[in-house]
């Protein structure tokens, strides 16, 4: 087994990190920016998540990162999902 400071470095044991890849399709074409902000704001840092990624009018394909296992990521998912 690796050293502490060995496995925080990798990202690996009770420091691995977890995220998981959303892709949103919208109905609506416009209110993109709208949409945007809200998610980001009221969904994505309320969970305590980060995001990246990109998309336009219609589809949002991002990378979100849930946290440590410590830091409950499926229950982090669900607020997302619920959010939705």
């Amino acid at each position: 087994m690796r050293k502490k400071r060995l496995r925080k470095e990798k990202h690996v044991g009770e420091f691995a990190e977890y995220g998981r890849k959303l892709i949103v399709t919208r109905n609506l074409k416009d209110g993109i920016d709208e949409f945007l902000y809200a998610f980001v704001e009221e969904a994505i840092e309320w969970s305590g998540c980060y995001c990246g990624g990109g998309g336009k009018d219609d589809k949002l394909d991002v990378i979100v990162e849930l946290g440590t296992r410590s830091e409950n990521p499926d229950a982090k998912m669900k607020n997302l999902t619920a959010w939705l």
